[in-house]
């Protein structure tokens, strides 16, 4: 059972404004930060939705039993079509699922909830939805003091520019992105303007380079 529909003032599909949109990498940090600081869930559910580069409905459905702490992985199981994969855990989201954990546990009303983020209007038995997914994010992002509109679907595609940008091949990140047709992710290469990356490439290779004044 999920939470029951509102209707609710967000965008559809994976845009706004007709274009795709994405947070640098100072923004991408003021928002994980905002996200950690609004608690444990909420910690746990945008640092995996960011790295994994998950729609947000996809990390709402997540089951509990979709993590094989044991073996440090999580299954996610794709929307629209996609192909679901199983994902090695980094340290450091595993620590913010252990917290999450920990502190789910402790409602009795998620006791018998099989879903990992279980909804606030139906705690036994449902999970969250995209909706309320859309309210936390904007709630977060104007903490961060992100200019601009964005919605959760951005971090899906900051995830996959900075794959790009460091040089995964479009197989490597469609593949990351669960998405069956390689095509599908042909837009990060076309939508990623070439402004910033090439300011980024050069950020990136002046690291490199020693002295300095």
């Amino acid at each position: 059972m999920r939470e029951p529909k509102r209707k609710a003032g967000r965008p559809r599909g994976t845009a706004l404004n007709g274009r795709v949109r994405y947070l640098t990498d100072q923004e991408l940090q003021t928002f994980l930060k905002a996200a950690g600081r609004a608690g444990r869930k909420w910690d746990a559910f945008w640092s995996l939705t960011y790295f994994f580069a998950m729609r947000a409905g996809e990390t709402a459905a997540l089951k509990v039993s979709d993590l094989d702490l044991a073996s440090h992985q999580v299954t996610v199981r794709a929307e629209k079509g996609g192909t679901s994969r199983v994902y090695d855990l980094p340290e450091q989201i595993e620590r913010k699922l252990k917290a999450w954990l920990k502190e789910r546990a402790e409602n009795p009303d998620h006791e018998e909830n099989e879903f990992l983020f279980p909804s606030r209007v139906s705690p036994r038995s449902g999970h969250l939805t995209n909706e309320s997914a859309w309210r936390a994010f904007q709630r977060t992002a104007k903490k961060a003091g992100l200019a601009g509109p964005h919605s959760p679907h951005d971090l899906r595609h900051t995830r996959a520019s900075q794959m790009v940008q460091a040089g995964d091949t479009i197989v490597q990140v469609a593949r990351w992105l669960r998405q069956k047709r390689v095509s599908s992710a042909e837009r990060y290469l076309s939508d990623l303007n070439s402004a910033s990356h090439e300011k980024a490439m050069a950020e990136r290779a002046a690291k490199f380079i020693g002295g300095g004044r």
